[in-house]
């Protein structure tokens, strides 16, 4: 069973980016971002690398613990949210120093990028995950 671990979370305020691609009105909007690695099983290599972002007012309550974060899936249901629509965008990139540590590949090695928006079935935008997966 595919499980993720969380390298970092931080609660900080949302930058430009980030207020863009949730669609956060005010400037004192904040965010939570996790990093964390994906694997498809226990003691079995890395297959992702994933950056999260996810908008707090939205998440009522949720503040940055340390331990494993759940998927979307997941996550919303505990804060009475639905989802509703996700979209991707997949292009392929070559793989940084950070990301190719992570992942146990080498520097410049392709990788696929992978970025999502998760939205409630309103329309409104809970999560920015871009993931690094290996080829």
């Amino acid at each position: 069973m595919a499980h993720a671990v969380s390298i970092t979370q931080t609660a900080e305020m949302a930058n430009l980016v980030e207020r863009a691609k949730l669609a956060l009105c005010s400037s004192q909007a904040r965010v939570l971002r996790v990093t964390r690695v994906r694997y498809d099983a226990p003691y079995h290599p890395p297959v992702a690398l994933e950056e999260v972002v996810l908008a707090l007012d939205r998440f009522s309550g949720l503040v940055p613990n340390g331990g494993d974060l759940p998927d979307i899936i997941e996550l919303a249901p505990r804060y009475g949210l639905s989802l509703g629509r996700a979209t991707e965008w997949v292009s392929v990139i070559q793989a940084t120093k950070a990301m190719a540590l992570h992942l146990g590949i080498t520097t410049g090695s392709n990788v696929l990028r992978l970025e999502r928006i998760a939205e409630t079935v309103d329309g409104a935008p809970l999560e920015w995950r871009v993931a690094f997966k290996k080829m």
